[in-house]
């Protein structure tokens, strides 16, 4: 954030910046340091969302927080995105009766945002809050991707062309081929993804800088096939699964949310992770089937197996 943006965007800094701290209040100075404004500027952002009860101000340590106002502006987006409360439930549902770590994300502002959190992971990966976001890149969100139309796959692969090699690059679409069929992505745990998946995830407010994509881009080009996509299941390796991910439509037949689960134990057999795909698709349903969504009907030679 620098002087010359809009104050409407200054105020999203300021709100989404907070939200991604829940728990904790900071000084004027403070907020003003992590946005990248003056003084001046941030004392008028703060004055107005204050004043609005969108920010809560401490009366002695001078301290703002976020304020109740958001409480009834969050619910009322809730109850205007039915499925993140359904998906939710299921996802609670799962995560009861299976072992692992279940999370929600969308894509926003081509970025993948965490929307929702059930169940404890078994391991010390996926350990990533609500409202924090990866970059849409691939492999990243391949689950997202592959129910989208010929360009919009496209333009996604096209982002792999400075990270992965030609061979790679044709592996992942096929990858997305064998997504469509079995109805879910999954991939194997490795050094590589695990890094990755920690690199790329950040709070809203984390600066993504030149060391940043740098970092990103060599562990992507260091990944396995198996870490891209586990085309068989029986090639999990010794670290297991790290994540099995299944879509849910929206009515127009995109893809509204994505459910997935991580955390599972090291040690499970092809049986073991064929059941886990097939609970966690039969949650993706259910969300989709109660918020009115429909599997899209792909183009010609992109049927779904």
């Amino acid at each position: 954030m620098n002087e010359k943006t809009g104050p409407n965007s200054r105020v999203i800094d300021v709100i989404n910046f907070l939200a991604a701290h829940p728990t904790e209040s900071f000084t004027l100075s403070e907020l003003a340091a992590h946005i990248g404004l003056s003084n001046g500027s941030a004392h008028r952002v703060l004055a107005t969302l204050t004043e609005a009860r969108y920010l809560s101000r401490h009366p002695k340590h001078r301290t703002y927080s976020l304020g109740v106002a958001l409480v009834a502006i969050g619910q009322a987006a809730v109850e205007k995105h039915r499925g993140i409360d359904v998906a939710r439930r299921e996802m609670a549902r799962l995560t009861a009766e299976l072992k692992g770590l279940c999370i929600a994300t969308a894509i926003v502002d081509d970025e993948l945002l965490f929307l929702a959190r059930e169940g404890v992971s078994q391991t010390h990966d996926g350990l990533s809050r609500v409202g924090e976001r990866r970059p849409f890149v691939p492999p990243l969100g391949l689950g997202h991707i592959a129910w989208a139309g010929r360009e919009a796959v496209a333009v996604y692969l096209s982002r792999a062309a400075s990270t992965l090699s030609a061979p790679m690059r044709s592996f992942l679409e096929r990858s997305l081929e064998v997504i469509r069929a079995r109805g879910y992505a999954i991939a194997a745990n490795g050094k590589a993804l695990r890094a990755l998946r920690q690199t790329a995830t950040r709070p809203i407010d984390y600066p993504r800088d030149d060391a940043y994509w740098q970092g990103l881009k060599q562990l992507i080009g260091e990944l396995s096939e198996a870490e891209i996509q586990l085309l068989d299941l029986a090639d999990t390796g010794r670290e297991g699964i790290s994540y099995i991910s299944v879509p849910v439509f929206s009515p127009s037949g995109a893809v509204a949310l994505e459910l997935s689960l991580s955390g599972m134990p090291d040690a499970m057999r092809t049986e073991d992770i064929e059941h886990y795909a097939e609970r966690l698709r039969t949650a993706a349903a259910i969300v989709t089937s109660e918020t009115h969504g429909r599997m899209p009907v792909l183009e010609v030679g992109r049927a779904v197996g």
